[in-house]
């Protein structure tokens, strides 16, 4: 399944390859592998729409003028919206899937809820001095990205106002527009502030490169052990 996102993600070709490997020398249960099958393809799906609504915010932003926008200021206000919601929702859900992918390659049993700390949870208690468990610690980022997307999903929009970034380093300023992100996404837009994330692109980019890190480090070290071992579960 082609994907190249804007950061380095060797490892996931190298763990898909691996997996096909060990299912025809037999080096792997059914079961693991088909749910290997079941959860890793939306696991990668996610963090392809997760791409696809960066890009097409960047695109939004980087090409419409300030005048389009201001005669146009509900559409254009609905589609960036739109597009930091699907980044929101699909780069969240990329990682508690990724926690499926990994407790599936470890040979546990998955509840019915997962969330990405779930596999920290899980493999502490049945594993409590496994290596794994320091690269699958949440993030301290996790709670503010969180709380932005469940604001999202359950509450209120984040974009609510337009800034201008004018470039005046060339010949001719160029003047883009910027959204930022609110300091307390549910505080009402009235009593919004906007100090800590001035511009959401900048931000959206930031979070995806770190799950693909995160994602990267996690097969990276699956993928030795798994080699060692020479089979799967872990």
């Amino acid at each position: 399944m082609p994907f190249t996102p804007f950061h380095r993600f060797v490892k996931r070709k190298e763990l898909e390859a691996l997996l096909e490997d060990f299912w025809d020398k037999t080096d792997i249960p059914d079961e693991i592998y088909d749910n290997f099958q079941r959860y890793y393809p939306a696991f990668v799906h996610k963090l392809r729409s997760a791409k696809y609504n960066i890009e097409r915010l960047e695109e939004k932003l980087t090409t419409t003028s300030i005048q389009d926008a201001a005669n146009t200021i509900d559409d254009f206000m609905f589609e960036v919206n739109m597009y930091i919601d699907g980044f929101f929702y699909n780069s969240g859900s990329a990682l508690d899937i990724l926690a499926r992918v990994i407790l599936t390659l470890f040979g546990e049993n998955l509840p019915d809820n997962v969330y990405f700390h779930s596999a920290h949870q899980i493999l502490s208690a049945s594993r409590a001095s496994d290596p794994i468990l320091p690269r699958i610690e949440t993030p301290t980022w996790r709670a503010s990205f969180s709380d932005y997307r469940n604001t999202l999903t359950h509450e209120l929009i984040l974009a609510s106002i337009i800034n201008m970034q004018i470039d005046t380093s060339g010949t001719n300023p160029i003047t883009n527009i910027v959204l930022p992100l609110p300091d307390d996404p549910r505080a009402r837009p009235s009593a919004r502030k906007y100090n800590n994330h001035p511009d959401v692109l900048n931000y959206i980019k930031t979070h995806f490169t770190r799950i693909l890190s995160i994602a990267n480090v996690i097969f990276g070290d699956i993928i030795q052990r798994a080699k060692t071992l020479g089979s799967f579960p872990l």
